[in-house]
C-alpha cells in the first residue's frame, strides 16, 4: 500500500484541500480509498490572489509562497502518516492556452516533507499542444468507472467540467470537457447583488423566479463556452454581462443563472446512464436541482470536496508508476514517447 496526498486550489480562490488517499495496486490496475482531507483558507492572500488573476503580471513570489505555505498546512493537518507521495496543483491564475499559470512555490512542502513532491501537472500537457484541462479524467476511471453503465461526473466548481465513463471501461472511450463558468458566475452574483461570498446552500436563488428573456440570453452565453479541446480558465463576457442586467431583481438573476447553468449541464452529460455530482456546487440544492443527476460522488465513498484533492493523488500515483496522467483525446494533446507526468518532481 502506497500513502499518496494530492493537494487542489479551486478557481474561487477560497482555499486549499489536502486528501490523502491509500493506493493498492500499480499503473491503471491501482484501486484508490479515500482516507482523510483537510482544507486552509486563503485568509490573508484571497483578495490579492484575486487581484493578480486580473493582471498582466500574473506571477507574486510573496503570493506563491502564501499559497505554498497553506498548502503545507492543509497536509500537516491530515490525520496521516508516512506519507510515500505529494502531488501539488497550485492556485491557478490563468489558463487560456497555450500558457496556463498555477501559482505556489512548493520549498514549504518539500522542507517540511520526506517524500517525493511532485508540482505542475498541466505543463507538459500544454507543451505538447493540449489544453493541459481537464484534468481529472483518468483519475475519475480509477475511482468511479462501472460494470455495464456509463458514468458522468459533473464537477461543480468554479468552471463546470465532464468526466464521462464508457460502460465497457476502455480508457480510450473516456471522455472529458468544460461546459461553461459555474459557482465563479453564481458567486459574483452573491457578491455584487447581495454582499454575500456565495449563495449558501442555493437560498437566496431559491426565492426568485426565473426570468425567461434573461435565461435565453445567459443560455446562450454559457452554451458559447462549450467547445470540444478547449478548456475555460477565466469569467469572459459573462462577468461583464452582469452589468446589463441591473435591473433585474437579484433574486431573480440568481434563480435564472442556476436555471441556465443547472440546463447547460444537463444537456452536456448526454445520454449516460448514471450522472454523478461533484465539488462545491453541490450544496448549492437551487443549482443541483435544475442537474439531472443520480446522487453525489459521496455516494461512491469519495466527500464532494476531496474529489478533485484525491484525483492529484491518484495522478501522482499514476505518474510514479510511469503512466501518461493526461489523455490526448481529452486535452487535444499531440502523442509523447514518454510518459506525459507532472512537470516538477523533488527530489
Amino acid at each position: 500500500m502506497r500513502i499518496m496526498v494530492g493537494t487542489m486550489t479551486g478557481t474561487s480562490m477560497d482555499g486549499v484541500d489536502a486528501v490523502a488517499v491509500s493506493i493498492e495496486g500499480r499503473g491503471l490496475d491501482m484501486t484508490a480509498t479515500f482516507m482523510d482531507i483537510a482544507s486552509i483558507p486563503f485568509d490573508g492572500i484571497r483578495d490579492d490572489l484575486r487581484e493578480l488573476s486580473k493582471s498582466e503580471v500574473l506571477h507574486s513570489d510573496e503570493l506563491a509562497l502564501g499559497v505554498g505555505e497553506r498548502t503545507r498546512d492543509a497536509i500537516k493537518a491530515l490525520n496521516v502518516k508516512n506519507i510515500d507521495l505529494i502531488a501539488l496543483h497550485g492556485q491557478t491564475i490563468y489558463h487560456k492556452p497555450p500558457k496556463t499559470v498555477q501559482l505556489i512555490d512548493p520549498t514549504p512542502v518539500i522542507d517540511t516533507f520526506d517524500c517525493t513532491v511532485l508540482n505542475q501537472p498541466r505543463q507538459m500537457d500544454v507543451a505538447l499542444g493540449g489544453e493541459g484541462a481537464p484534468i481529472t479524467p483518468l483519475a475519475d476511471w480509477i475511482m468511479f468507472r462501472e460494470e455495464n453503465r456509463s458514468v458522468a461526473i459533473v464537477n461543480l466548481g468554479g468552471f463546470c467540467n465532464v468526466t464521462v465513463l464508457p460502460a465497457d471501461r476502455d480508457v480510450n472511450g473516456i471522455r472529458g470537457f468544460d461546459v461553461c463558468c459555474c459557482n465563479l458566475l453564481l458567486d459574483a452574483i452573491a457578491r455584487e447583488r447581495f454582499g454575500e461570498p456565495f449563495d449558501k446552500d442555493g437560498e437566496l436563488a431559491s426565492k426568485g423566479k426565473v426570468d425567461e428573456g434573461v435565461y435565453g440570453e445567459l443560455t446562450a452565453l454559457l452554451s458559447s463556452q462549450h467547445h470540444d479541446k478547449q478548456s475555460l480558465g477565466h469569467l469572459d463576457d459573462i462577468g461583464r454581462h452582469l452589468s446589463t442586467w441591473k435591473d433585474v431583481p437579484s433574486e431573480v438573476l440568481a434563480a435564472t443563472a442556476c436555471a441556465a447553468i443547472g440546463d447547460c449541464i444537463s444537456t452536456s452529460v448526454g445520454d449516460a446512464d448514471c450522472v454523478y455530482l461533484a465539488g462545491g456546487g453541490c450544496h448549492n440544492k437551487t443549482l443541483a436541482s435544475h442537474i439531472r443527476g443520480d446522487g453525489t460522488v459521496a455516494e461512491l465513498g469519495v466527500p464532494v470536496q476531496a474529489r478533485e484533492g484525491m484525483a492529484m493523488a491518484i495522478l501522482g500515483a499514476l505518474h510514479q508508476d510511469g503512466v501518461s496522467i493526461t489523455l490526448s483525446q481529452v486535452t487535444g494533446r499531440s502523442e509523447s514517447t514518454k510518459p506525459v507526468g507532472f512537470a516538477q518532481e523533488s527530489p
